[in-house]
């Protein structure tokens, strides 16, 4: 049936709450005050009588006040189809074994759900996954060492890539070297093996990548290449798959006569079936990769659901413009900007029984007939159209009138089942759902979420609706100005930070540098006239310095490029980090010894305050990230990482930067012009550090803190 709906749309505020009997109940009260020689508070007495006649009067002009000023001022936005922006679902990986028969193909679609609580947590896989009769047991890796070399030390990195993460591993290349990634597995098998690398920090140049097998008779370093291996990452410069089959001789293996733990603690006692991932570097400089994840028997799962059955909408009256409906609400966005709701299906079903047709969704309908609707993706209704044949004010009607007596029903959609409750910690997903048909997978032994729910949020707040309409308004779905970019950034991926930066060019020359007019081209940033460097950082609590996936970056340009002026060069680029040196010297009160303080600890708090207060996204002054370009002050750090006056003082707190991470060292006995590198010289210890209005500052990898003791 058709409806008028307010799911999903900006409500007005009640300026004045009050009821005709608030308003009774107030001037009673304060008749023992002015007159208390009134004593009968009956209602047959007439002063009570006015009392309600006047609450009367006054409740009506309550009601005229709740339609302004706000209300003319929301209504004005809903006109314009500005509505609160819907929930995004939590995603994570939802990783299954099976038993020791065949490989079991885990459908897209597949749900698995928390367990206990009143409203579980249900999760949805977005890509189908075969599962193999094998586990991933153990991640080692061995290196760097040269070519040529015969012998190495491996540390254990089991516990951060296959198991529930701690925090991202970066792996360091040498020039010329390599690393040896080895993985262990419970069981051998014979079916191609696919392996999903997540990235935090993508390799700047692509590294040679080989896919190779350890049998128990070759050397460890000299392993033999896996023939038709393919290498979906281009060289650990992105995320992608790693894809092969096992050779036929694999073979358990315990121990390595050339390969040895670097610490007894390192050590893989059981015998595994191992593959090796070789990493060389063939360039001049040292290479770094930022490993966030590794993924077997893996799949992409999110909190967005996909009805199990064809929703019933209600039936079509003939009339232009109806609205029907959708059971559950928002839409769930996929990432494809071409199509971002490819799950929805609607369909219109004519006689008895119905034969049911498709229609098709646009974001506008067009002049003329056509079979086609509008979906609001935030209050989950359906729109259709109001072109009619047999009225002459219906022939100027955009889109097809359903046919009067007609079922609407939507055939399939995926939906948000669960925001920021969908956050939830690792190892929490752990009841088997059912596949798309309603059964349940055979031969699937177990299901968990290794790592924790992500990027879940609720239905945006009406506050920061009424902050963002004034933009949305101005921008129009265009950019132009610097704050345009930014805020459509915001649009397509909600990064943390976004900061678009304009051309700049030096005002007067510099011998040997630049000459006036020169463009300015720190941190590899060229702006000449006519670019847009549009700086992104993703939220990434667990990592120092984040930094967005070439996906992310490829996603915001994407959805930029065709809303941007038809002259601006549009570079959506990662952050210019610039870290920040701490000297600071907490003295600690005697008392607080006594009472059991422990200097180490007060020096491992105080380190990790420095930290969280100079993290990109998650610190500063606000505790809600720092701005590109923003400086850094000791007064708020101070305030941060002071200690409890029971415990101490500080009693001295410097900050300065370090080398900023884009900026190469110099070649030893070489001198390094900073001016060339940034506009301003790096400033010494002090009260505050100056930042170019490109960088971003984050903790520089050591901090000095000095912990005494105040004599008693």
């Amino acid at each position: 049936m058709s409806f008028d709906s307010e799911r999903g749309r900006i409500l007005p505020p009640n300026l004045d709450d009050r009821t005709w009997q608030d308003l009774v109940d107030q001037m009673r009260a304060l008749i023992p005050t002015y007159a208390p020689q009134w004593t009968d508070h009956n209602p047959s007495d007439l002063g009570i009588s006015l009392i309600e006649l006047f609450a009367w009067l006054a409740e009506g002009i309550i009601y005229r006040l709740n339609q302004v000023p706000d209300k003319n001022y929301l209504a004005f936005l809903g006109l314009l189809g500005i509505t609160l922006r819907p929930a995004v679902p939590a995603r994570t990986y939802l990783t299954f074994s099976a038993g020791a028969g065949a490989p079991v193909i885990v459908p897209a679609g597949t749900q698995a759900q928390t367990q206990g609580g009143t409203e579980p947590v249900v999760f949805e896989t977005d890509e189908a996954v075969t599962v193999l009769p094998t586990m991933l047991k153990a991640a080692v890796l061995a290196g760097p060492y040269p070519k040529d070399a015969v012998s190495a030390t491996y540390v254990n990195l089991s516990a951060p890539l296959t198991g529930q993460p701690s925090a991202p591993e970066t792996l360091n290349v040498p020039a010329g070297q390599s690393l040896l990634l080895c993985l262990g597995f419970d069981r051998k098998v014979a079916d191609p093996m696919t392996l999903g690398l997540r990235l935090f920090q993508g390799a700047d140049a692509p590294l040679a990548v080989t896919l190779v097998c350890s049998r128990s008779t070759t050397p460890p370093l000299g392993w033999t290449a896996v023939p038709g291996a393919a290498d979906g990452t281009g060289g650990l410069t992105h995320d992608g798959m790693l894809r092969l089959t096992p050779p036929a001789d694999w073979s358990a293996q315990s121990g390595w006569p050339s390969v040895t733990p670097r610490t007894p603690q390192d050590a893989v006692p059981d015998a595994l079936f191992w593959l090796g991932v070789t990493v060389t570097n063939k360039g001049t400089v040292a290479a770094g990769v930022g490993l966030n994840r590794l993924l077997f028997n893996a799949a992409p799962a999110t909190t967005a659901l996909t009805i199990r059955a064809p929703a019933r909408l209600g039936t079509s009256t003939g009339l232009p413009g109806q609205v029907f409906a959708l059971p559950h609400r928002p839409l769930a966005r996929r990432p494809d900007l071409d199509d971002p709701y490819p799950d929805l299906a609607v369909q219109v079903g004519t006689g008895t029984p119905a034969v049911w047709q498709d229609w098709n969704r646009v974001e506008e309908l067009p002049p003329g007939p056509g079979n086609l609707y509008r979906a609001d993706p935030a209050t989950g209704e359906i729109h259709f159209g109001s072109f009619d044949a047999q009225t002459g004010s219906g022939r100027l009607g955009h889109g097809t009138i359903p046919p009067a007596g007609s079922e609407i029903r939507a055939l399939r959609y995926r939906y948000v089942g669960t925001g920021a409750a969908g956050n939830v910690a690792a190892g929490q997903v752990t009841v088997r759902g059912s596949t798309p048909d309603g059964s349940m997978p055979l031969g699937i032994a177990t299901v968990t979420n290794l790592g924790p729910g992500e990027d879940g949020a609720d239905e945006e707040p009406i506050e920061q609706a009424l902050a963002r309409a004034p933009q949305e308004l101005k921008s129009r779905d265009r950019a132009v100005t610097a704050e345009d970019y930014e805020f459509l950034a915001e649009e397509a991926g909600g990064h943390v930070i976004r900061r678009c930066l304009g051309p700049r060019i030096h005002e007067e020359p510099s011998a040997g540098r630049w000459a006036k007019g020169d463009p300015w081209s720190y941190g590899g940033l060229t702006r000449a006239p006519g670019s847009v460097f549009l700086i992104i950082v993703s939220d990434q609590d667990q990592v120092a310095r984040p930094v967005p996936t070439a996906e992310q970056i490829q996603r915001v340009s994407a959805y930029l490029e065709p809303r941007r002026e038809l002259t601006a060069k549009l570079n959506v680029v990662g952050p210019r980090y610039l870290p920040v040196i701490t000297t600071v010297t907490v003295t600690i009160w005697q008392q607080a010894i006594d009472a059991g303080v422990v200097e180490a600890q007060v020096k491992a708090e105080t380190l990790r305050r420095i930290q969280e207060f100079l993290h990109p996204t998650r610190g500063g002054p606000a505790g809600r990230g720092w701005q590109v370009g923003q400086a850094v002050f000791s007064s708020d750090l101070f305030r941060a990482i002071a200690p409890p006056p029971d415990v101490g003082y500080l009693a001295e707190l410097l900050i300065r930067p370090d080398l900023p991470a884009y900026v190469d060292p110099p070649a030893p006995g070489q001198a390094l012009d900073m001016l060339k590198e940034r506009p301003f010289d790096l400033s010494p210890n002090g009260a505050s550090v100056r930042v170019a209005d490109y960088e971003l500052i984050c903790a520089a990898a050591t901090q000095q803190i000095t912990t005494i003791r105040s004599p008693r």
